[in-house]
């Protein structure tokens, strides 16, 4: 991955754990460029990551829960 540029992608933008988990690991690596995908933010951060491009950004509650489904060449997201 060294001088590689590196798109991460993450279904559901929440506090950002997972996205600071992976670009920590990916630093190490000495890629040239790293940029952020997400289909939908919610925007409850508890790390300071953002994304580059975002699908869809609902103001949601924390006890509210997203589900992407990925069926048959559709995205279907649902809040519960």
């Amino acid at each position: 991955m060294k001088n590689k540029i590196v798109i991460l992608i993450d279904d559901v933008l929440n506090s950002g754990s997972t996205l600071m988990f992976v670009a920590g690991k990916l630093i190490t690596k000495k890629i040239l460029k790293m940029n952020t995908v997400v289909l939908v933010d919610r925007r409850h951060r508890k790390f300071p990551v953002k994304a580059d491009w975002v699908g869809l950004t609902l103001s949601t509650t924390l006890q509210e829960h997203i589900s992407v489904d990925f069926t048959d060449n559709n995205i279907t997201v649902s809040l519960e």
